[in-house]
């Protein structure tokens, strides 16, 4: 089971009631909270839900949502363009008016003819990012920014 260490500094004053810099341990199970749909839950290390994350969408899979223990949806991933391997997160804003979505971030996956050591490149908002393969390791990746590379 993998774990997760969180490394939280507030921007704002109202931040410091929620979070907080001590380690914490996350659990995933791979097992949705809603009849007939696939997804998983994140537990943290007292047993509370943290993070729900369900695909509604059995037919395509091309879509899901990560909520809040309370089941509001708080972003969406959308996969496009299926044979290049890109992914769009939307955030997803509550209103009178219903959910807005708004563009977050992006992924696409590389192909390693064309890129070498780079996994996938990311942009948030302006901000592009690579998710580079580590020399000698199958499995380990580094974040580095585009201009690093």
């Amino acid at each position: 089971m993998a774990k997760v260490y969180p490394q939280i500094i507030p921007t704002s004053p109202d931040q410091t009631q929620c979070l907080t810099s001590k380690r914490e341990t996350y659990t995933l199970w791979l097992k949705s909270l809603v009849f007939h749909s696939n997804g998983c839950t994140v537990y943290d290390s007292n047993g509370d839900i943290v993070y729900r994350v369900d695909n509604y969408d059995r037919k395509g899979r091309r879509e899901v949502n990560l909520m809040d223990l309370r089941g509001k949806v708080l972003c969406t991933i959308k996969k496009r363009l299926l044979a290049l391997g890109c992914w769009e997160g939307h955030r997803c804003m509550s209103s009178d008016f219903g959910t807005q979505e708004q563009p977050w971030f992006q992924v696409k996956r590389c192909n390693q003819m064309i890129k070498g050591k780079v996994a996938c490149q990311i942009s948030v908002g302006c901000q592009k990012y690579s998710l580079v393969r580590i020399s000698g390791k199958t499995e380990a990746f580094k974040i580095v920014t585009w201009m690093d590379k």
